[in-house]
């Protein structure tokens, strides 16, 4: 390429209108911070795992049930780990609302919502930290519109003692989730 064209072809990248960012790109509508209800953890002890979902005021999510099939459901999900197994997953009732674009009411999450998982340390894990990686599904929406479905990794620390009582730390969150087999 001459001086000229390579020129010119610089001048023409610099007057170009930036590239549009989806709205989901530009900011995220959907934040997550996972926590235990203990300090440590043993060995074969079962503990309660957390995952406050914060909403960016004007959204909403599906709850985990929505009432129309054809609805994204906010989903969480844990991959495969050595140390620990999910007892059970607790998700909150959603809030019934109508919005522009749908006819029929929906169940949602706006605002803050935790999401709870009763998780048992296998036996024989030695002392260390460790985590619970996972994925939060969700199809975050405004009053007129849907954003496309999102899937956002979380990591949740995880200290394992080898002895010692739980410490129960942060009752006003773990206060909040329900689950059938406690």
């Amino acid at each position: 390429m001459n001086k000229f064209l390579l020129a010119a072809f610089f001048a023409a990248s610099l007057s170009a209108p930036p590239q549009p960012v989806s709205a989901q790109e530009a900011e995220q509508v959907v934040t997550a911070k996972g926590l235990i209800s203990c300090e440590a953890v043993r060995p074969g002890e079962t503990f309660k795992a957390a995952l406050v979902i914060k909403v960016q005021p004007g959204y909403h999510i599906n709850d985990n049930a929505p009432l129309d099939e054809f609805l994204i459901p906010t989903e969480l999900s844990f991959g495969e780990n050595p140390d620990f197994e999910i007892v059970e997953i607790s998700f909150p009732r959603g809030r019934r609302a109508r919005f522009a674009y749908s006819e029929a009411e929906l169940v949602v999450y706006e605002g803050e919502a935790v999401l709870g998982a009763l998780v048992r340390a296998k036996k024989g894990i030695p002392a260390g930290a460790r985590s619970l990686k996972g994925t939060l599904g969700y199809q975050a929406c405004n009053n007129e519109s849907c954003l496309p479905p999102k899937e956002l990794p979380f990591e949740i620390a995880v200290p394992v003692a080898a002895g010692g009582a739980c410490v129960a730390v942060h009752p006003e969150i773990f206060d909040k989730i329900r689950f059938k087999s406690r």
